[in-house]
């Protein structure tokens, strides 16, 4: 009931009243989306392959999301109530036609200084274009590329921090990278006027493919490689032309620039590369090595930024890749803390902010296997809350990211999107949470909730507590007792759980759910309606 009075709130009342809800506690489920169907394929990969929150371009207050998939969506949807305001297809044909690849390849900002945040997204596959969508109706403002050759090579990353061209906006850096083969495709870094999409400059780059690429205050920053070593970090001037190269240990997955480590008042720059987690931090000016680590088996990623836990002067950050969860400090490179998490690789990463009330950022993450969205606690990496997508690898978590407090408690919300394209909000509670591990004081009996929505179509969410940790089934029975699909047959954490029944193949009727454990066995009933 108190998911259902959640969301009946958010789409009957305004955003003042929605900050009066009582009775939302931490993890309760919000809304759900799943991603639709593209008309225009028979490829439905509905894979979250970026997942943002974009400043409220509806009008009610509360930021919204934009979401960019394996089936060629991006998709703007509402925050306060999990629908769509908007969606743009890169599905143009069997010639220009290719999605949003990499998670950095999306980036969020007002392009022409109208107050409205606007969408710039660089595609792969057969269409390797950059789109300018307008923040408020996803129309194109303008595009950057050939839409008659698939030879140019896939954008790599979209990245709009600094104003290249002195006009008072922040310009577009893009990673164009080479194509399988040799040396064609454009392998450069492109910077474009972010008002109309034209040229400031295209700085070839010698090695034929691009990694990540970002602006920073020097200029730029961007990973190439040989299809194979040598691999490198290239930092450039504001013009584009080559200042200092950095040799990497691998594909740089991921570059962030962070403030000044080294002691020279200019902010530096943070790498991520390979598939062993090699970590650095290069002078942002001459990209001299700082310092540089390895943590392990990892796969590719991103650095997230954090706060300075340790109090030393330098923020701290963590990142997805690796297999771990860690905070590590910026300006050393040590390991503040570690959570090996029991899973295969961390997949979506982002800073949800103080949750806990100890002045230290917390961290949402995404996991392979087990298919799950955590949220850590900044200070230890205990685990504050779990949320179990699935038991397969095609249900693994792809993306986390968070919604800035759509209540106005001062508590952000936070998001996490999977492979099966569902994309959920989480309540972030009201500042005081307690670790899983003790959640057995918070549910004390073992509860099995009714369905929501009940009648539904085509999809539905069953929730329960546990007050233990406990081997679980949940299975679907229809009218006649026979066994429809079983949702879960593993190990679960004591606390609140939440997963999705979707009715594809089913005819309208009656259904059971029964949740079972070895000591307690609850079942009831809902009703599908198409």
């Amino acid at each position: 009931m108190k998911i259902l009075f959640c969301l009946l709130s958010i789409i009957l009342f305004s955003h003042q009243s929605y900050a009066n809800h009582a009775g939302l506690k931490f993890g309760d489920i919000i809304w759900q989306f799943l991603v639709p169907d593209n008309p225009g394929t028979t490829l439905q990969d509905r894979q979250v392959r970026s997942l943002k929150q974009i400043p409220d371009v509806t009008g009610d207050g509360i930021n919204d999301v934009i979401i960019a998939t394996g089936n060629y969506w991006t998709i703007c949807v509402n925050g306060a109530t999990g629908t769509i305001v908007w969606q743009f297809s890169t599905h143009f044909g069997s010639i220009n036609t290719g999605s949003v690849e990499w998670e950095d390849a999306m980036d969020i900002s007002d392009l022409n200084n109208d107050g409205i945040y606007d969408v710039v997204i660089g595609c792969g596959g057969g269409n390797e274009m950059v789109y300018a969508l307008n923040g408020a109706t996803g129309v194109v403002m303008w595009s950057y590329g050939n839409s008659t050759t698939t030879n140019d090579g896939d954008i790599e990353s979209v990245s709009i921090k600094y104003d290249f061209n002195n006009d008072g906006i922040k310009d577009v850096l893009i990673s164009a990278s080479g194509v399988t083969g040799g040396s064609g495709g454009r392998h450069a870094a492109i910077c474009l006027n972010a008002v109309n999409g034209q040229q400031i400059f295209f700085s070839t780059q010698s090695q034929p493919f691009t990694d990540d690429a970002i602006a920073t205050e020097s200029g730029v920053a961007i990973g190439a490689n040989n299809n194979g070593t040598p691999y490198a970090v290239n930092g450039l001037n504001s013009s584009g032309s080559l200042v200092w190269t950095f040799t990497a240990p691998g594909n740089v997955w991921s570059l962030k620039e962070i403030p000044d480590i080294n002691g020279n008042g200019l902010k530096d720059i943070l790498g991520l590369s390979g598939f062993n987690t090699s970590l650095y931090a290069i002078s942002g000016n001459t990209g001299s090595a700082v310092w540089t680590a390895t943590l392990g088996s990892s796969n590719n990623g991103k650095i997230q930024l954090l706060n300075d836990a340790n109090a030393n002067g330098s923020i701290d950050f963590s990142l997805s890749a690796p297999q771990v969860a860690y905070r590590i400090d910026s300006k050393t490179g040590l390991v503040l803390w570690s959570n090996s998490l029991s899973s295969s690789y961390i997949r979506g990463i982002d800073n949800i902010g103080d949750i806990t009330g100890d002045m230290i950022d917390d961290i949402v993450i995404a996991t392979q296997q087990p298919a799950r969205l955590l949220v850590l606690n900044g200070a230890t990496g205990g685990i504050l809350f779990e949320h179990v997508f699935g038991l397969t690898i095609n249900q693994r978590g792809d993306r986390a990211a968070v919604l800035k407090d759509i209540d106005t408690n001062g508590v952000n919300e936070f998001l996490g999107g999977n492979r099966e394209g569902k994309v959920i909000l989480f309540y972030g509670g009201n500042g005081t949470v307690t670790n899983i591990t003790h959640n057995s004081s918070i549910h004390e009996k073992f509860n099995l909730y009714q369905n929501y929505p009940n009648p539904f179509n085509p999809s539905t969410n069953i929730s329960f507590d546990l007050p233990l940790s406990s081997y679980v089934t949940l299975k679907i029975f229809d009218i006649l007792g026979k066994e429809v699909t079983t949702l879960v047959s593993s190990d679960l954490n004591a606390g609140s759980h939440t997963f999705m029944f979707e009715s594809k193949g089913l005819t309208s009727g009656v259904y059971f759910y029964q949740l079972q454990t070895k000591t307690e066995t609850r079942t009831m009933k809902m009703l599908l309606t198409k």
